[in-house]
């Protein structure tokens, strides 16, 4: 990979990272990888992490260590990934058939809106609270206000549906968003 070339096609990619000891759904078997073979990422909240994917068209390909220039740092990495998703991706605000709402991008990059504080304080405005947030697979990302029991009830109900047989899963945890100081924190998880 000629990182000049591509580096208008990098985005955000959020996946879950599994501990040593932890089960991982969907897999028979494990692969360790050597330092330069590993991707890219970093820690985001829980078990989420943020790692960085080129667009090649018809499928995104993960930066691994071997393909990053000395020159730079996962910083700027995360700035030109952040940039070229806010300039490229249109996401719209939606209401959810259980009363939340909803981001979609396409298909691809809704979870990636997670690094754009912009979007959550705007989402933030639309609901007039804090958010509670559920990211239970790759192309979905939900919100309801922090201060409605019945729906976070039925965000954590969806949640627990989507895992019954949904397709590219992430996690049950949910998330807060704080609008006053534009911060995230784990908040709680769905069965």
């Amino acid at each position: 990979m000629n990182f000049d070339e591509i580096q208008t096609k990098i985005y955000p990619w959020i996946k879950v990272v599994y501990e040593a000891d932890e089960d991982v759904p969907n897999s028979t078997q494990e692969i360790e990888l050597k330092d330069e073979e590993q991707p890219i990422m970093q820690s985001w909240l829980g078990n989420l992490a943020i790692f960085y994917a080129v667009d090649e068209g018809d499928q995104f390909s993960l930066i691994l260590k071997r393909d990053m220039p000395q020159n730079i740092t996962i910083e700027e990495l995360h700035d030109i990934a952040t940039t070229n998703l806010e300039r490229d991706i249109e996401f719209t605000f939606r209401e959810t058939g259980f009363g939340g709402h909803g981001l979609i991008a396409g298909g691809n990059h809704e979870t990636g809106s997670l690094t754009l504080t912009g979007i959550w304080q705007w989402c933030a405005e639309q609901i007039q609270d804090n958010l509670i947030v559920a990211v239970p697979a790759k192309d979905l990302v939900m919100m309801v206000s922090e201060n409605d029991k019945d729906k976070i009830a039925s965000l954590k109900n969806f949640v627990t549906e989507i895992f019954k047989d949904g397709e590219r899963l992430l996690t049950k945890q949910l998330y807060h968003f704080d609008k006053s100081n534009s911060k995230w924190r784990l908040w709680g998880q769905a069965e």
